[in-house]
């Protein structure tokens, strides 16, 4: 199954889901820690993934953009690289130009970077600072010359996994040597997961989340329903239990003038167990009721 197909129905859960893909190939691996090299053909918008390790990708060909849960865009095109933290929710897209979207897909089992920490004693970023970055956008020659040489030893076949920690020790040193504050930062926080909150204007352009009360809607986003409620209200300037009545009924119209349900089945569609509370809310944004808007048709 190739990455387009499996991220139809499920959220990509990296890197322990990418050996069912068939446009992602596993080079080496060891322990939780894996390289992979991806090759994709064709357009993938949209695709929600989560890291369940902290993870590098580097972009040989095309681009790809990230959207991190605070809407915050990552451009990242050939000869680029992202460091990503444990436990994030991500949203991808590529679109297909002229060429494919190949990229390295680095993956720090925590025992490497424990080592790594110890060996130059690398200590956690002091308390009262500011945090640590939870993605890293990186462009630097040292690393480009990294992944040139790894693609070298993988087209004239040479077994990677031998010397899988070398290679992993090797990129975390010139990591450290691109971007040392942040780097350090960020290893050091690798073995605590993030909250994985997500990108609520993504979850919620889905008209399948209509169904859900705000509570469950806080759950699936990842956060308390304080945090949603605030987040919520950041992003939307508005109340979430507003919004969420005045997309149910926005979505129940455009229903309403399809003409294919009844008034009750449009009601369960749009999140209303109860028929007389949906005819309620319909009547108070539009003025008429449901049955009357279909008799406009």
């Amino acid at each position: 199954m190739n990455s387009a197909n499996y991220c139809q129905q499920h959220v990509l859960v990296i890197p322990q889901a990418l050996g069912a893909l068939s446009d992602v190939s596993k080079m080496a691996a060891h322990n939780g820690s894996a390289i992979y090299s991806k090759d994709l053909e064709q357009n993938l918008l949209d695709i929600e993934f989560y890291t369940n390790q902290l993870c590098i990708v580097y972009v040989e060909e095309g681009s790809e953009t990230l959207t991190c849960w605070d809407n915050k865009l990552i451009k990242v095109s050939a000869g680029q690289s992202v460091l990503l933290c444990q436990g994030q929710n991500l949203h991808s897209d590529f679109v297909r130009s002229t060429q494919n979207l190949k990229a390295w897909l680095v993956f720090f089992d925590r025992s490497v970077i424990e080592q790594f920490l110890l060996s130059y004693q690398l200590t956690p970023i002091a308390k009262g600072k500011q945090p640590p970055p939870t993605s890293l956008h990186l462009e630097d020659c040292l690393i480009k010359g990294f992944f040139e040489q790894l693609r070298l030893c993988v087209d004239q076949g040479v077994d990677i996994d031998p010397i899988l920690h070398i290679k992993l020790t090797e990129l975390l040193f010139i990591l450290r040597q691109v971007s040392a504050d942040e780097v350090v930062a960020m290893l050091n926080m690798a073995d605590h997961a993030l909250p994985a909150r997500r990108n609520l204007k993504r979850l919620l352009g889905n008209k399948s989340v209509l169904k859900h009360s705000v509570a469950d809607l806080a759950k699936l986003s990842g956060r308390s329903l304080s945090g949603f409620q605030r987040d919520f209200k950041h992003q939307f300037n508005e109340p979430p239990k507003q919004w969420l009545i005045k997309q149910r009924v926005e979505y129940a119209k455009s229903l309403v003038e399809q003409g294919c349900l009844s008034v009750s089945d449009i009601a369960l569609e749009v999140g209303y167990t109860n028929i007389s509370h949906f005819i309620k809310a319909y009547k108070n944004h539009y003025g008429e009721t449901p049955k009357q808007g279909a008799m406009k048709r």
